[in-house]
């Protein structure tokens, strides 16, 4: 993840001999460079994210420590560091009381640079995670979120881009969530969001019992696009740190503080996800349509079951590369694990998610016939919408005389049945008549489609005579240009000028009964050779009274 870096110089010169620096940086992008206070400042308003401002000491028109001031005291996030010519330890001081985050030569070198501009850069990202606290506050409704842990029946079949994708949802829908990562060994939830963050899961160990709003600030990286995000530690050793009793106090501080808790607990079971999909209230396997995958997650399923981890029944699993290619179809899927699955299965659609997994960039998946089924499993997993509220108006104050205990039920209506019971067969009978309807309707549409038969008939036919025109258009025409030529080298053999034009007619068009040739000699002394051929009806050898014609200039030859 860069730092955005604002620059603010008096000349051209430094300009050239910073910017020439920050390009070896790959840690840092240059937001602008200003040579004057009074637009530096106006440009602040409008880059609330900016890491680090560089400001020389001679920009002006104020005294570097009184601009150092001003900034601060209207940007208390943002991290100054002051350029000088020559430091001293005067001018150090007088700018650390400013507010300013250090003191830089301008002849630093490129590596003094990078410690300096990253170190004030991590400050800033951490004092705008402080400032966004009030996010991480117990919900609007008052009741401990929701816990969802997703599992993977083997490695690499999508569960953590699942995860991720499911995450953004909730928080595009104005959800507080939080995102945990506890594949503690192999998670790589940083790689598909491009972020940097020295903070992890291990941090919250060793105060688990107590932790406090602002611990949970400090170690959460707040996403831009609105989820808060825990991670895995970057040493996979570090991973056994997290111990059942942390990953059961931390899960429920962070349930206590959001209303939706989406875990990724990767492929492998420790003792961490597994009082993860104890406490959770709907755990998720994600399986491929493979019999490996779908094997592995019998025996995760039965391997819960036998620890009292998980019931059974408490488990959902869902489908992931799903292709109606492929030899296991949900269906048959879901009859093998014994266990209940999401209706919506994830396509297998790999080219759509090569570009956000290799920049680390979830927004760069476009390809609807993949969002769609997130965005699906992500309403049947109840992730965009809180849970309803509890309906305490639905029982009626009880009536007098009666045990205030005892909430009355509203009163329903009953109709009254041959013994004076409340009439059951109401939808027995409701059934037969959706049955008789159905059997109606079927009835109406075979008479519908037995009267739209003559029409269709008459209409193929149409089209079949339509077509014939046209074959027997097209051999007059042929034989009418090839008399032509025949009539301009013997003029006077009708006989043989009939014989060259037959032959560029198929049969049964060509029969002596259906097809005749005639030259035909114009007043202004031109001649045409016609051949004229019976128009076929339905079949190519049923003549009708109806002929086509087809005529070709003859040019005698000299």
């Amino acid at each position: 993840m860069s730092h955005k870096i604002m620059i603010g110089v008096p000349t051209a010169d430094l300009e050239t001999s910073l910017m020439v620096r920050f390009d070896e940086l790959s840690g840092c992008e240059i937001v602008s460079v200003h040579r004057a206070y009074a637009e530096l400042s106006e440009t602040l308003r409008s880059i609330p994210d900016l890491d680090v401002l560089v400001l020389h000491e001679d920009l002006g028109p104020l005294p570097a420590v009184e601009l150092i001031r001003d900034v601060t005291r209207n940007h208390p996030q943002l991290a100054v560091l002051l350029m000088v010519d020559e430091p001293d330890p005067e001018v150090f001081s007088r700018a650390m009381e400013a507010g300013a985050r250090g003191v830089l030569p301008h002849d630093s070198t490129i590596g003094d640079l990078d410690t300096r501009v990253t170190q004030a850069a991590e400050w800033s990202q951490t004092l705008r995670r402080h400032f966004e606290e009030a996010s991480a506050n117990v919900p609007a409704s008052g009741r401990r979120g929701s816990i969802l842990t997703f599992t993977g029946a083997k490695g690499g079949i999508g569960t953590t881009t699942l995860v991720v994708q499911l995450a953004r949802a909730a928080a595009q829908a104005g959800r507080s969530i939080c995102l945990v990562d506890l594949d503690l060994q192999k998670g790589d939830i940083p790689g598909y969001l491009d972020l940097n963050h020295r903070r992890s899961i291990v941090d919250l160990v060793q105060a688990a019992d107590s932790i406090s709003a602002s611990m949970l600030s400090e170690t959460l990286y707040v996403h831009p696009e609105g989820m808060h995000v825990l991670l895995a530690p970057r040493e996979g050793e570090r991973g056994e740190e997290v111990t059942e009793l942390a990953a059961r106090q931390i899960l429920a501080s962070l349930s206590s503080r959001y209303e939706l808790v989406i875990v990724d607990c990767g492929s492998h079971m420790n003792e961490a996800t597994a009082m993860a999909c104890e406490l959770a209230h709907t755990s998720v396997v994600t399986v491929t349509p493979d019999l490996p995958a779908l094997r592995a997650a019998q025996r995760l399923i039965a391997m819960w079951e036998r620890l009292q981890i998980r019931e059974k029944k408490n488990v959902q699993t869902l489908l992931t590369r799903h292709s109606k290619k492929n030899e296991i179809q949900p269906d048959f899927a879901r009859k093998l694990l014994g266990v209940s699955m999401l209706q919506t299965p994830i396509p297998s659609l790999f080219r759509s998610l090569e570009e956000a997994s290799n920049t680390g960039d979830p927004r760069r998946i476009t390809d609807e016939n993949l969002l769609k089924p997130y965005s699906k499993v992500a309403g049947e997993l109840g992730v965009l919408a809180p849970p309803p509220e509890p309906d305490l108006a639905r029982f009626s104050p009880p009536p007098s005389g009666a045990d205030p205990a005892v909430p009355s039920l509203p009163p329903k209506k009953q109709k009254k049945s041959l013994f004076g019971r409340g009439d059951k067969s109401g939808a027995p009978k409701k059934e037969k008549k959706d049955k008789k309807k159905a059997a109606s309707d079927k009835g109406a549409q075979f008479i519908e489609f037995a009267a739209l038969t003559p029409l269709l008939l008459l209409a193929a036919l149409a089209v079949w005579q339509v077509l014939l025109f046209g074959i027997t258009s097209m051999y007059a025409g042929h034989a009418a240009n090839e008399a032509a030529r025949q009539a301009a080298v013997t003029p006077n053999d009708l006989g043989k000028i009939t014989g060259e034009a037959a032959k560029r007619v198929s049969a049964p068009w060509d029969s002596t009964d259906t097809f005749h040739v005639d030259i035909e000699h114009r007043p202004d002394g031109t001649s045409y050779a016609k051949a004229t051929l019976a128009m076929p009806v339905v079949l190519p050898n049923a003549t009708s009274p109806w002929d086509v014609t087809g005529r070709a200039r003859i040019i005698y030859e000299k």
